[in-house]
């Protein structure tokens, strides 16, 4: 056997096992796509955007965000417990006074939006902390998974 054609056959077996090698990846990469429930990013991802959705990015921060736990429920749900701190930017006394503003000539105002806010959280100060444990319900649709409203 000349070293031309042993050569030849040693570069075929390479490109064997490279091959070999790029299929068992796509392998993996297709089962971990297929998962049953959404990642740790994705429902890191989307309870951060959900809560800091509708103005939320500019009353307070998502800090400690921590998943406890999670299961499935079946096949197209999944329960994810978190926990969190949402620390505000703002105080009470701030946030009504601009949404006093954003609301003018608004037959209700902005005293639903206070009420709200000062039921939830009390009357707070800029930099209070508040600790939420909450249980989060994602379905999957057909563009992948998202938080049930």
């Amino acid at each position: 056997m000349c070293f031309h054609t042993a050569l030849g056959i040693r570069m075929n077996n390479l490109r064997y096992e490279n091959m070999k090698y790029i299929m068992y990846l796509f392998m993996v990469f297709l089962l971990v796509g297929c998962a049953g429930k959404p990642s740790d990013g994705e429902v890191k991802k989307q309870i951060i955007a959900s809560i800091l959705s509708d103005g939320g990015e500019k009353t307070f921060n998502v800090e400690n965000y921590e998943k406890i736990n999670g299961y499935e429920k079946d096949s197209n749900t999944y329960v994810a417990d978190v926990k969190y701190d949402l620390v505000f930017k703002k105080g009470m006394k701030e946030i009504a006074q601009e949404l006093k503003q954003q609301a003018k000539g608004s037959p209700f105002g902005a005293g639903l939006g206070v009420m709200v806010l000062q039921m939830q959280f009390g009357n707070f100060e800029a930099g209070h902390r508040v600790t939420n444990d909450e249980e989060i319900t994602f379905i999957k649709t057909e563009k992948g998974w998202r938080i049930r409203l």
